[in-house]
């Protein structure tokens, strides 16, 4: 993976963020908003299991994604669960931003769509546990027509692996997000300024099923900026 310093505009932006990570090959245009999120785990990032940035636009507050309880029956895409549209995956060192929606039962949703990599990327602290991403806010309208979005709500989700409905898992399911449960999404207006920390919504020696989660995959920390591009 090319690691790729952002020159012009967007570069102070990016530095004020938390320093100048990777960006996608061929990206020339300078965004009019960026929104910047970072996860920590509690140990190093495992390069085989899933980290997501999982983001619904529908701008309903009172829904948004969650982490796949433990003891469902119905695994869905083996990903997530609740209401989103967008999710950025981190996967074998490669980020990629994708559409999509949660699976229903005995309702066959379209595949996701790829929609390349985020604005801005980083892994150099996965030996640490941390992994950031860079979004460009126009990609997750609609359409190009589309009225700037608003607001989104968002979540960090962990995968120790992606179980489909009818599999079993190799090895015990191991997933996490924000909250006790995973449950707990965070509302975030795009406004250039907001910042959002974690102030205790994400702690170290969660549980999963009631079962101890592994350092790769425990959600201790984490932050969300919303930022001018320009």
């Amino acid at each position: 993976m090319r690691r790729l310093a952002r020159i012009g505009l967007g570069l102070a932006a990016l530095l004020a963020l938390g320093g100048c990570g990777m960006v996608p090959a061929g990206v020339a245009s300078t965004p009019s908003q960026l929104l910047y999120m970072r996860m920590t785990m509690r140990g190093a990032v495992d390069e085989n299991a899933y980290y997501l940035f999982v983001i619904n636009t529908a701008a309903n507050s009172s829904e948004g994604p969650e982490v796949i309880a433990a003891n469902t029956s119905y695994l869905g895409n083996g990903l997530a669960t609740g209401y989103y549209t967008h999710y950025v995956m981190y996967h074998q060192g490669i980020f990629e931003l994708y559409r999509d929606e949660p699976a229903q039962q005995g309702v066959t949703p379209p595949a996701p769509t790829a929609l390349g990599q985020p604005w801005a990327y980083d892994d150099s602290n996965a030996a640490s546990g941390t992994l950031t991403c860079t979004l460009d806010t126009s990609v997750l309208k609609p359409s190009t027509t589309s009225a700037a979005l608003q607001q989104i709500e968002l979540n960090f989700i962990t995968d120790n692996e992606i179980v489909l409905p009818g599999a079993a898992p190799s090895v015990p399911r191991q997933s996490d997000g924000l909250g006790p449960d995973g449950t707990t999404f965070l509302v975030v207006q795009l406004e250039n300024g907001i910042v959002i920390n974690n102030n205790g919504i994400a702690v170290a020696g969660g549980l999963f099923g009631g079962v101890p989660l592994s350092p790769a995959y425990d959600i201790t920390d984490f932050n969300v900026t919303v930022e001018s591009g320009s």
